[in-house]
């Protein structure tokens, strides 16, 4: 009635990822995957094989469900009870009807054959118990493993949205996927595995090794002299295993990033007929994952056996030691046979101990990385005296006071930026591309940190207010207009859920757009695709400005808005896009003029400074770079005449 053996192949968890998809093929030998040979900043945390701090974080989503572990817990001390009972049951019918018939003779006043078909009977009693709480216990400890890895997941994704943008800067998308995938997976293993299985089969190793030294002590100390040589062959393959484990998880997680990226790029692979040099890159990786797990399973194949072959020992020389006990008088027959099985027992135990133990391996990789992202902070939060801003009026005061920012120390992109944007009024920001448009947008609604200089909203610095409060009062469109799965009417409702209908019709008629989502097979309710494949460039732009609408933000940035509407669909949005900026605070990039032209003051930045600042006229009028700027991208893109 033992637990069903423990599978010897036990598919490795995933691990962090590394970019495989952007690697040129002829620059890293795939099929090494040595550590050391990985970006600092992909290597994965230090492995170590049980550390109780992890245990203690696993325990704790455990212990969320105390009633569930209680049950848990009942249902392994009956079954480790059960199945150690099946051996007495077979010691006491030998004792009573094979070596001494007299006694069960005596006891009942029947034949000793009719002894044999009451053990057969208790045994088979036994059995069914063993199936009835066996069955319970399998849908407790499923059911505890379900719900803890839903509130780890859970965890795990409200604290990622929480983290700011330098994280996901320096951060591959492999690496955060396979944390809410095979390191949960891991997780939810060890715990449907190893504490459940843990509580049946200490249970039956200790009550084994009791009877063993209550039937005789001398044997059962000859069995003892077992330990050392388990206790060393653990040592050994546990080094192996942790090491060939590590290696799996890196793999792993080579091959999640790699899909993940190869999906997210698939039309940029289509268009430059690439399908066949990613699919010998994903090759090279899927031969180098296999090669791992192979020399994993090859440690893992020697490292059960072992245990098996010590169980086999072990039966030899109890055969050898037992016979030579009874012959002497010591023990008898009933005995060595109760000896025997609960040896069985006390072996089988040991080797499923053995193996939840790399089971806790794999799962202690997979949480230490899940605890590691859980415990990375955001860098940008609300300080201990932040307030939130007030709704006064319609437009918010911008004031950038000789800010410097870099994405990181080495990279200055901003330098010594200083502008006012009153109140309800609007600034353009014009420059080539990396001159550092983008970053002001970014610092303004503190997605990213200035490192010198203040940035005011409303006459307070930034850092005084609060996230939720800044957010609630800007709102972004950008150039790469990301749409979420779901319809039209979701994807505009996202930044006001609690938004009706009629608000959202509402919305999208002041913006001129209701006909376009109208004509739609399915109206506002036609789903957009996977990131709005369903939808064109134009009405998925047009998405992006009813959600920004119906937002009703204060401070309203467009960050080059309209560089995928065509000139005919910007010509009909330009009317609602000035009804949109009415009284509100505007900053504008753009390379299309349309709109700048009639900002209340245009910035001009090169390499991160402002060169030039003033009105569309005064900038031509004075010949310089914006003048430049709009010889070289306005004529062309609207066909106006040139201006000398």
């Amino acid at each position: 009635m033992s637990a069903p053996s423990p599978n010897p192949s036990p598919r490795p968890a995933a691990a962090g990822s590394v970019n495989a998809g952007s690697v040129n093929a002829g620059s890293i030998n795939l099929g090494s995957l040595v550590v050391a040979s990985l970006p600092q900043d992909e290597k994965e945390a230090e492995f170590r094989p049980f550390r109780w701090s992890i245990a203690r974080r696993l325990l704790a989503y455990m212990n969320h469900h105390r009633a569930l572990m209680t049950r848990i817990v009942v249902y392994g001390l009956l079954l480790s009870l059960i199945n150690s009972l099946v051996p007495e049951a077979v010691k006491q019918t030998v004792a009573l009807t094979i070596e001494h018939p007299e006694k069960w003779t005596a006891l009942t006043g029947s034949a000793p054959v009719w002894g044999l078909w009451a053990g057969a009977g208790a045994i088979f009693v036994l059995g069914l118990a063993f199936y009835l709480v066996m069955r319970v216990r399998l849908v407790a400890v499923n059911a505890i493993g379900e719900r803890v890895v839903y509130d780890i997941r859970h965890d795990l994704f409200a604290h990622v949205q929480t983290l700011d943008m330098s994280f996901f800067d320096r951060t591959r998308l492999g690496r955060v996927l396979s944390r809410g995938t095979g390191d949960v997976a891991a997780v939810r293993s060890a715990v449907v595995q190893v504490i459940p299985r843990t509580i049946i089969h200490t249970g039956m190793g200790a009550f084994a090794l009791a009877r063993m030294f209550s039937f005789d002590w001398p044997l059962a100390l000859a069995l003892c002299a077992l330990g050392p040589v388990l206790y060393w062959g653990n040592t050994l393959f546990d080094r192996r295993l942790t090491e060939a484990y590590r290696v799996v998880q890196e793999s792993f997680s080579r091959l999640t990033s790699n899909i993940a990226e190869t999906v997210s790029g698939v039309r940029v692979t289509q268009a430059f007929a690439r399908e066949r040099v990613n699919a010998e890159l994903f090759k090279e990786l899927c031969a180098s994952h296999t090669a791992n797990n192979m020399r994993a399973a090859r440690v893992h194949g020697l490292y059960i056996p072992f245990y098996e072959l010590s169980g086999q020992i072990a039966a030899g020389v109890i055969l050898l030691f037992g016979g030579w006990r009874i012959s002497q008088g010591h023990m008898g027959l009933a005995e060595l046979v109760g000896f025997l099985l609960y040896t069985g027992n006390f072996f089988l135990s040991i080797v499923i101990l053995a193996d939840l133990y790399n089971v806790t391996l794999q799962a202690m990789a997979g949480a230490e990385r899940i605890f590691a992202l859980m415990d990375t902070g955001p860098e940008i939060t609300d300080a201990a005296d932040a307030q939130p801003l007030p709704r006064t009026g319609r437009g918010a005061e911008i004031l950038f006071d000789a800010v410097g920012f870099g994405y990181t120390p080495q990279r200055t992109v901003l330098k010594n930026i200083s502008f006012r944007v009153p109140p309800g009024s609007s600034v353009a920001l014009v420059g080539h591309t990396g001159s550092g448009k983008t970053s002001i947008v970014s610092l303004i609604t503190r997605l990213y940190a200035n490192q010198s200089g203040r940035v005011l909203i409303d006459g307070r610095p930034i850092e005084s207010i609060t996230l939720a409060s800044l957010h609630d009062q800007t709102g972004l469109v950008l150039q790469d207009n990301f749409l979420f799965a779901g319809s039209v009417l979701d994807n505009i409702r996202f930044a006001r859920p609690e938004a009706t209908e009629q608000e959202v019709r509402d919305a999208c008629e002041a913006l001129g757009c209701l006909e376009v989502f109208e004509a739609l097979p399915r109206g506002l309710e036609t789903d957009v695709g996977e990131r709005g494949g369903g939808l064109s460039l134009g009405q998925r732009q047009l998405v992006t400005f009813a959600r920004a609408m119906l937002a009703d933000p204060r401070i309203l940035m467009l960050d080059e808005a309209t560089s995928a509407v065509d000139t005919f669909t910007e010509h009909r949005i330009q009317t609602a896009l000035e009804r949109l900026m009415e009284g509100r605070t505007s900053v504008i990039v753009a390379h299309r003029l349309s709109t700048v032209r009639r900002c209340d003051q245009i910035l001009v930045l090169d390499h991160g400074e402002v060169v030039e600042r003033g009105t569309h006229e005064g900038l031509l009028a004075a010949g310089g770079r914006y003048a430049t700027l709009y010889n070289e991208f306005v004529r062309l893109s609207e066909g106006e005449p040139e201006t000398r």
